[in-house]
């Protein structure tokens, strides 16, 4: 076959491409396990923040120290549409047509101190995905975090700066007079200035020029907080 043949261009280039699909599958492989194992890291990482640790980990902790205290304090539970807790399910078994779902619960010397929920929906640009958790009296925000999202930088992402997370923690989503669901509700600019004093515990402040972003956020915690409402009915009584 002569070098400067059209067959052989051709065929030297089919070779060069089965060769690099061939190691890109190797290494894609190989990395597969390691980027199985970052996932439920960050997953682990961010379900410790939301339930507010008494003692936070460290930014820089090690895989080895977010997984022994995940371990330690955090309790798997799956929950079915009733409230109920499904024994012998964890959520690593859900598949995405169960109508099961995952709870979380923070303990510490055998005290619940936190319950703790997977959230996600639409922003303007991406799905959204967190978590989302309350006092162990199921009527007040413990914490709340972002973990994965596409919104634009500087504008919708503000919503995994603690800033934004930390207006969540305290605030109220039961009221006690008409014993009722009140999620939590972001709004448009600041709390103190366009709601009345006694509805404040139910609201947090906006961010500048992602209105869509922080409805989207409104209306995830609204869905998934009616989803969860069956147990956590159950808790406060």
């Amino acid at each position: 076959m002569q070098r400067n043949s059209n067959s052989y261009t051709f065929t030297f280039a089919l070779i060069v491409c089965v060769v690099c699909s061939l190691l890109l599958s190797l290494v894609s492989e190989g990395l597969k396990s390691k980027k199985d194992l970052n996932v439920v890291l960050d997953i682990q990482k961010n379900i410790l923040k939301a339930v507010n640790l008494r003692e936070p980990l460290n930014a820089k902790a090690s895989a080895q120290v977010v997984k022994k205290t995940y371990s330690e304090k955090i309790k798997e539970m799956v929950i079915d549409g009733n409230g109920e807790v499904v024994e012998g399910k964890l959520p690593a078994d859900l598949k995405e047509d169960d109508k099961l779902y995952p709870l979380y619960v923070y303990r510490e010397n055998d005290q619940v101190l936190a319950y703790c929920f997977p959230v996600n929906g639409k922003g303007l640009w991406s799905t959204l995905y967190g978590y989302f958790a309350l006092e162990p009296d199921a009527k007040t925000v413990r914490g709340i975090t972002f973990y994965k999202h596409g919104e634009t930088p500087g504008l919708g992402a503000e919503i995994e700066k603690d800033w934004f997370l930390n207006n969540f923690k305290g605030k109220n989503i039961w009221d006690e007079e008409t014993r009722k669901l009140v999620p939590t509700a972001v709004v448009k600019g600041k709390v103190s200035d366009v709601v009345s004093k006694d509805k404040q515990q139910y609201y947090v402040d906006g961010i500048s020029g992602a209105t869509m972003t922080s409805k989207g956020v409104t209306a995830l915690i609204d869905q998934w907080l009616n989803v969860y409402e069956a147990f956590f009915k159950k808790i406060r009584k």
